[in-house]
């Protein structure tokens, strides 16, 4: 991902979307690429902004994953990110994402 891009996902999320950090922050996927690092979950809607320490969090202390697969942070490898809304913790707001780097408030 180039610096150009990471900096849509930044406009778009306003920061990372558990605390509102917008420094130390890094692209996270939500349904994970797997070993070899598909890049068909490379798209808009499957990646987000999260701080480093609550992304390292979500790989390695099971009560953080846990609260990701409730807040839409983290998601099934089998699940349409597109489908699945996303608590923006900045706002508090649930958002859906597409794949055109878009977001609105789910209903």
């Amino acid at each position: 991902m180039t610096p150009k891009q990471f900096e849509r996902y930044l406009q778009r999320d306003g920061g990372c979307l558990h605390c509102g950090a917008t420094e130390g922050v890094v692209p996270h996927h939500r349904g994970n690429r797997g070993m070899g690092g598909s890049k068909a979950r490379d798209v808009p809607a499957n990646i987000i902004v999260m701080c480093s320490r609550f992304n390292g969090l979500m790989e390695s202390d099971p009560a953080a994953a846990e609260t990701a697969r409730l807040m839409g942070w983290k998601i099934s490898t089998h699940d349409n990110p597109e489908l699945i809304p996303v608590l923006n913790g900045i706002s508090g707001e649930w958002v859906m994402l597409d794949n055109s780097f878009n977001c609105w408030e789910a209903t």
